[in-house]
């Protein structure tokens, strides 16, 4: 089938060639009559035909830098209410909850931006509704023109700007598990009149969830005694309320430019409740012992941005500009009571907080094309954001006079980047691309109660990638890409601020900050072949390595009063290795007998070692260390019907010489059926969780007092849903 494939459309090609090019032999017309009277074309006169095609633009086969396009259409199949459920379906990534992972390294190492920026605080990914997506790039091998904060790679979530035509769309859903109760509402409306096209999308979610679990932990002594074992019950009740605005207007500007203006509204009020009931099994535990601890919390937050676009003709090539203005705010009340048994002795601990955050940021990029094969681009971004938290703790035992904690976080970060990149092609087959970004980050913190700090890194970023295509069209091609990327330390982990927990053990200890630590500085190599060997149908492997330097990992130790503390250090060196493989095609091409299916599968396994951590398994950042993704589609008349499993592989991973855990492997199938009443109404049923997994964890931390353990596990179930999608 290979070889008849691409026979067959070379005959078609030729058949089409020669009726456009092709002659029709008349008899010539009479001489007289060529001089009587001026020359008519008529049917039986050869006619020449010029026709110049042109194959359509593939980001993925065409593009220099290696990306891969997940298209609105994909996107939309499974009816997802959020990006979350979208990505976990996608080649080389990995969601667990919210932490959307690639290589198997947690959020710090995989880039997320929307519209190429990463997010200011406050914003929340779950108020982009799946409808507000024109595609998503998944970006391996870091580019000049993104921030190079992308050890593992970058998510760049490109949000609908222009409107084609006129678009009334709704979408009514509900969802329900034996744990989940959802519904939400969508409504788009845009329409174009003359040079002015305008966008508005309104999202609302209400998300009320049950998520029980059960606790062991247990110290045993270093010849194995059992010394304390305790288990409990977790309840904990959820509501999640959610509404997201997106409005756009678009005007279309003399000399192909455009003024573009863009906003986002999200807000969000969360209130969960949650009761732990402790059963003291083997030897005491230290007064007060409490064995109940019941809670209560209420979130409100509320984000807005404004975005301003322009882009115009300049010099010969075209300028890009950005201003972008955020601000949001939020509220957050949490009541505890820990009580002994019998509650004869109360701990009373109420936290009250006020955030609110600023941002402003300015980008741009100009582009041009010089001597016909080079394609230059430079550009700029600057950002400030401030943030300001006021908190107040209350805590005591019922019938004393309570103690009152008053404290203020004002943290500062700067951020300013330049770059430039230019995209060659050195012959029809051969492309390079250069680039090189330097960026710089400063962070100011103020705590009270502690001396400020202020904490400055920067970084130079050059990056190479090639792209040879074989000749005669063959669809087989090689990638090179080699980068310098970086890992920013987080506002939280550069401030002296100390976060206490509620109940301070090995395993919920308090946290603080770092004002010395440095970036993670990353070299990496990246290899592909891919192979588009017919329409629809691609194969595709992927070597890749990284060498870390000044890793940060978060120690654990115990403070002078005898609190577990964690704190973040930088610690040496780390390596990340992975391989992948990815084939998609109709199944027409290998199987004609088969039904027109369309089939996927993917699959990326990934290593890694921390030189400070002892082995074996000092994995970084707890990586996955294997992903796959198998899929399939099928269409028949007015239906559509598909399927997706999604795995992980678990395992242990040793995060230092005493601690480690045991991360989980999980499967998750999900399936769908869309039904299209008419070309203005369908239906969507899915199916998702559908081998209902309960989630499970293990860490354990040993030392020459003995061994410490504990196991939770939480339920699962199958949830179900319908939407009703209508264009009006």
């Amino acid at each position: 089938m290979k070889t008849a494939i691409p026979l067959l459309a070379a005959e078609i090609v030729a058949v089409a060639a020669f009726g456009l090019h092709g002659a029709v032999l008349a008899q010539p017309a009479p001489a007289a009559a060529v001089k009587a009277e001026p020359h008519k074309p008529s049917s039986r006169d050869i006619i020449e035909v010029e026709v110049n095609g042109a194959t359509d633009y593939d980001p993925r086969r065409d593009d220099t830098a290696s990306k891969t396009v997940i298209r609105q259409d994909e996107i939309l199949k499974y009816g997802d209410t959020n990006v979350f459920d979208v990505l976990k379906r996608a080649p080389g990534v990995t969601v667990i909850g919210e932490s959307i992972r690639m290589r198997g390294l947690g959020n710090g190492y995989t880039q997320v931006l929307v519209n190429g920026e990463r997010p200011p605080a406050g914003f929340n990914l779950q108020t982009v509704a799946p409808e507000q997506i024109e595609r998503i790039e998944v970006v391996r091998a870091a580019t000049a023109e993104f921030s190079t904060q992308a050890i593992a790679g970058t998510i760049n979530i490109v949000l609908k700007k222009v409107v084609s035509k006129p678009q009334r769309d709704m979408r009514l859903g509900v969802g329900h598990s034996g744990l989940v109760k959802r519904a939400s509402a969508l409504g788009t409306l845009a329409d174009r009149s003359g040079d002015l096209s305008y966008y508005l999308s309104v999202f609302l979610l209400r998300h009320d969830s049950s998520n029980p679990a059960t606790f062991t932990e247990q110290l045993a002594s270093g010849d194995g005694a059992v010394l304390q074992q305790r288990d409990s019950t977790i309840a904990n009740e959820s509501r999640l309320s959610l509404l997201g605005m997106e409005p756009r207007l678009n005007w279309k500007l003399a000399n192909n430019g455009q003024l573009n203006w863009s906003a986002s509204v999200g807000v969000n009020r969360f209130d969960s409740d949650q009761a732990y009931r402790y059963g003291n099994q083997v030897g005491s535990f230290p007064a007060p012992n409490f064995v109940f601890r019941d809670g209560a919390s209420e979130n409100r937050s509320l984000y807005v941005s404004t975005n301003l676009n322009w882009v115009t003709q300049l010099a010969g090539g075209k300028l890009d500009t950005t201003l972008t203005a955020t601000h949001s705010n939020g509220r957050a009340d949490s009541d505890w009571a820990s009580s002994t048994a019998n509650r004869q002795r109360t701990l009373q601990r109420d936290t009250d907080s006020d955030t609110r955050s600023n941002s402003v940021r300015s980008n741009g990029k100009y582009t041009r094309t010089v001597f016909d094969d080079h394609a230059l681009a430079t550009g700029w971004e600057a950002s400030r954001q401030r943030q300001s938290e006021d908190r107040q703790r209350v805590e005591g035992f019922t019938g004393s006079v309570p103690l009152i904690f008053d404290e203020r976080f004002a943290p500062q970060v700067v951020q300013v980047a330049a770059f430039a990149q230019d995209e060659w092609n050195v012959t029809k087959q051969w492309s390079m691309y250069l680039g090189a970004r330097w960026e710089t980050i400063r962070t100011d913190s103020a705590v009270s109660g502690q001396p400020d700090t202020s904490s400055r890194n920067h970084v130079l970023s050059p990056i190479a990638q090639t792209l040879y295509k074989f000749p005669d069209k063959s669809g087989r091609q090689l990638r090179l890409a080699l980068t310098r990327t970086f890992k920013a330390p987080t506002v939280g982990q550069l401030t002296a601020r100390r976060n206490e927990a509620d109940l301070n053990t090995r395993f919920t200890a308090d946290s603080s900050g770092n004002p010395d630590l440095k970036p993670e500085l990353a070299t990496g190599v990246d290899a592909t072949y891919e192979h588009f060997w017919a329409p629809g149908a691609t194969f595709s492997a992927t070597a890749s390595t990284r060498h870390i330097t000044d890793y940060i990992r978060t120690t654990l130790s115990q403070d002078s009063g005898g609190r577990w503390l964690y704190q973040p250090v930088n610690d040496g060196k780390a390596d990340v290795r992975g391989l992948g493989l990815e084939v998609k095609f109709p199944s027409k091409l290998v199987w004609p007998a088969w039904p027109a299916l369309d089939l996927r599968a993917s699959v990326n396994r990934n290593w890694s070692q921390v030189q400070s951590v002892p082995g074996p398994d000092n994995r970084l950042d707890q990586q996955v260390p294997l992903t796959a993704n198998l899929g399939v589609d099928y269409r028949q008349g007015a239906y559509t019907t598909g399927a997706s499993l999604a795995y992980r592989s678990g395992g242990p991973a040793r995060i230092s010489a005493e601690q480690s855990t045991r991360l989980q492997a999980r499967s998750d199938l999900d399936a769908y059926l869309l039904y299209k009443v008419s070309p203005t109404v369908q239906w969507r049923f899915t199916g998702k969780n559908l081998l209902a997994h309960d989630g499970a964890t293990y860490s354990r931390y040993a030392d020459r007092n003995g061994v410490s353990q504990n196991w939770r596990r939480s339920d699962s179930a199958r949830e179900w849903s319908v939407n009703l999608e209508l264009k009006l």
